[in-house]
């Protein structure tokens, strides 16, 4: 198992996959983390020793693509030789360097390397902003928000484009995704991968029992939660309208993509406070040929309530249940086509 992850420098990525490390090794897995960065870095040090993180991009583009080769084929044999082992390897699509994109990573080095499937985790431009204030390897750079936003779009594009040319999928995960979530995607071919929409405007009360659901459907899909990339990050935007509107944007762009990597989206509507990006959200899932269930455990609704749905519950016990015998017979699906 090769998984290809991608992300801006500053995302956090690091800590998800470690955390993935730890339940992969409770669950006797071997996962081993191979950063391509780091083995450029090896590569370009065996000639010359003063190449490292924080200038490796001033090199001729002609340069770092000889090393970027020359790690990949490092990498591959390194997994040719430990096969029982499952690997995660971290890089860049692309690398942001003077006010632009340096393009990294092509189909061809994807067709090498072949990943069973990518990662492009993500962060809120401002977390990544300051993550990066404190890296001593960016102590001499100044990026700002808006453009970590536009490096953001630039992975998770290129990602997509490079994805699709081989054959593979593309999960986007935010970067507090529970661990579970990317484990499974590694090792749980057999359940049903969901997204969870709601409305964010939630109650307290509202967000405990949404919680408690949450953990519930997770015994039989894999699910995407929204709220594992910072949803009020456009409020950091408040007077830089331009950085504001870009984050609106990437917010809905990214949850769509939610719900075009899963099987199902599920709608949550346990308080009856309007949403727009639940309206949105269910619309999109039902154009695109999604199956969508609401919990909706309300008498009075109105006609538009249910028309975007293909189930609508009243009972959230009687949704689980829906949900376990899709999921069941999901894995029976799955272990049929083998």
């Amino acid at each position: 198992m090769i998984v290809f992850s991608s992300a801006v420098a500053g995302s956090d990525r690091i800590k998800l996959e470690e955390k993935t490390l730890k339940l992969a090794k409770k669950n006797r897995k071997s996962i081993e983390i191979i950063n391509l960065i780091d083995e450029m870095i090896k590569a370009a040090n065996k000639t010359n020793p003063y190449i490292n993180s924080k200038n490796l991009p001033n090199l001729d583009i002609e340069n770092v693509r000889i090393l970027k080769e020359s790690a990949l084929r490092e990498i591959k044999s390194r997994i040719d030789k430990n096969p029982k082992i499952d690997y995660i390897i971290d890089g860049h699509m692309s690398f942001w360097w003077r006010g632009g994109p340096l393009g990294l990573i092509n189909s061809k080095d994807m067709k090498l390397l072949n990943p069973d499937f990518f990662i492009s985790v993500v962060n809120d431009p401002k977390t990544i902003t300051n993550t990066l204030k404190s890296k001593k390897s960016w102590e001499d750079k100044n990026v700002e928000e808006y453009e970590i936003a536009l490096w953001s779009e630039s992975e998770i594009y290129t990602a997509d484009l490079i994805s699709n040319s081989v054959g593979k999928k593309n999960y986007i995960i935010g970067s507090l995704e529970d661990p579970m979530t990317l484990f499974e995607l590694m090792y749980r071919k057999d359940k049903p991968k969901a997204y969870i929409s709601f409305t964010i405007e939630h109650r307290k009360s509202g967000y405990e029992q949404l919680n408690s659901f949450i953990k519930n459907i997770k015994k039989y899909l894999i699910v995407f939660n929204p709220m594992a990339v910072d949803i009020n990050a456009y409020k950091s935007a408040e007077e830089n309208e331009r950085l504001k509107q870009l984050i609106f944007n990437q917010t809905v762009r990214r949850d769509f993509h939610f719900i075009d990597q899963t099987d199902l989206t599920i709608v949550y509507l346990s308080d009856l406070v309007y949403s727009s990006g639940v309206d949105g959200e269910r619309m999109h899932a039902h154009f695109t040929g999604k199956k969508v269930l609401l919990y909706f455990p309300f008498e009075n609704y109105s006609p538009f309530t249910p028309y975007f749905v293909d189930n609508m519950y009243k009972d959230e016990k009687e949704l689980l249940n829906e949900i376990r015998l899709m999921a069941k017979k999901y894995a029976e699906d799955q272990r049929s086509r083998r």
